[in-house]
């Protein structure tokens, strides 16, 4: 069975702390996890990359090998579709590149950012918050959204 994470990070202007959020979700939409990670100050691009590859490994560890990963920035996507450049300089992007090839089934995906509000709030949240909380069930601040999100579907 196939299992989409939904994945987004975030960099506040006025100080440059960024954060990452993601949910994974069964095929029909149903919770399985949400994350948060608070990173400190880094680029827009490497939150990304730092959201996708926590939630690799926790999916690894919940033995989800079938993924569909969903995000909205799309030159993130366009770097881990690139197969020309698999032998990136960027640890980060190497090991999750390394992941990919060894680790499962990864299917990556562009969505749009109004389809990805969930994640995103997440992201927000975890400005406020440290560590790498997991969540195995909706989050009361998420609730509102998640309802929205399954009304249309």
């Amino acid at each position: 069975m196939w299992v989409h994470l939904f994945t987004d990070g975030v960099v506040a202007n006025d100080n440059g702390h960024a954060s990452a959020g993601g949910v994974i979700r069964y095929h029909h939409g149903n919770w399985i996890l949400g994350f948060t990670h608070y990173l400190g100050r880094c680029s827009v691009f490497e939150v990304e990359l730092w959201g996708i590859l926590d939630r690799f490994l926790v999916l690894l560890n919940r033995g989800f090998k079938r993924v569909i990963v969903q995000f909205d920035n799309l030159e993130v996507v366009k770097v881990l579709q690139d197969e020309a450049i698999m032998d990136s300089r960027m640890t980060l992007l190497r090991k999750i590149q390394q992941i990919m090839r060894i680790g499962g089934q990864w299917r990556i995906r562009y969505i749009p950012r109004e389809n990805n509000l969930i994640v995103d709030y997440l992201a927000k949240l975890s400005l406020t918050r440290s560590g790498l909380p997991i969540f195995d069930d909706v989050p009361n601040e998420v609730l509102k959204i998640l309802q929205q999100d399954e009304a249309s579907g």
